[in-house]
């Protein structure tokens, strides 16, 4: 009876390491899919600053209001796309300090 107890335990015990496999299988592609979504995000919205001015340079006759507008888009551009790096910077150092904190009381 002790032997089948045991590999009841052993049995159990084997599942439950599966699902925190499992479980942090599923956050960590989570995590990519989000750091990946942010990347994207921020290619985009890159290129969509960089094709407004384009056509503000294609469109706009006088040279000092081409300029001016420019420099604003390029400031918008600069800020938008370093909050978004700000962001994921974030996100991947609170994913590392709960997988180091994680690992920490597992280890425990």
């Amino acid at each position: 009876m002790d032997k089948q107890n045991n590999w009841k335990e052993f049995s159990e015990d084997i599942s439950e390491i599966t699902k925190k496999i499992k479980s942090h299988i599923v956050e960590d592609e989570n995590i990519d899919d989000l750091k990946e979504s942010l990347k994207l995000i921020k290619n985009t919205i890159f290129e969509s600053f960089s094709d407004l001015t384009n056509i503000v340079e294609n469109t706009v006759k006088d040279e000092e209001i081409k300029k001016d507008v420019v420099s604003v888009v390029n400031k918008l551009k600069n800020e938008v796309t370093e909050a978004v790096s700000e962001a994921k910077d974030k996100i991947s150092s609170a994913v590392d300090t709960n997988k180091d904190s994680s690992s920490n009381s597992e280890e425990e």
